[in-house]
């Protein structure tokens, strides 16, 4: 299992969504952050704001994931996020109790 998480811009956030639905893509986290980028010399206030997404998937589908959030909220432009994956050691479904993978199945 891996965590996906993209830092993307606040605006981007409703394409996003409208891309993991058309792919049938559930079980995500949406929070609202505050970032600092790499260009502070051009950025009038230290802090912007950001969207955090997170994702839990199965190993199997993480490039799709991926590949998924990319097309969806490149610009290509300053600013347009960061996608990290880290990998999920245990899960747990507090509803189901399902261990590891099957914490992720919604029945």
């Amino acid at each position: 299992m891996q965590l996906i998480t993209a830092i993307i811009q606040p605006f981007m956030m409703e394409r996003l969504a409208r891309q993991l639905r058309k792919q049938k893509v559930t079980g995500y986290t949406v929070t609202p952050v505050s970032g600092s980028g790499r260009d502070l010399a051009n950025t009038p206030e230290y802090l912007q704001p950001r969207i955090k997404v997170e994702i839990a998937v199965n190993d199997e589908t993480v490039d799709t994931i991926c590949a998924l959030i990319t097309n969806a909220v490149n610009t290509h432009q300053d600013g347009d996020g960061i996608l990290f994956v880290t990998p999920i050691t245990h899960a747990i479904n507090l509803q189901t109790l399902a261990v590891g993978a099957n914490a992720l199945t919604i029945d």
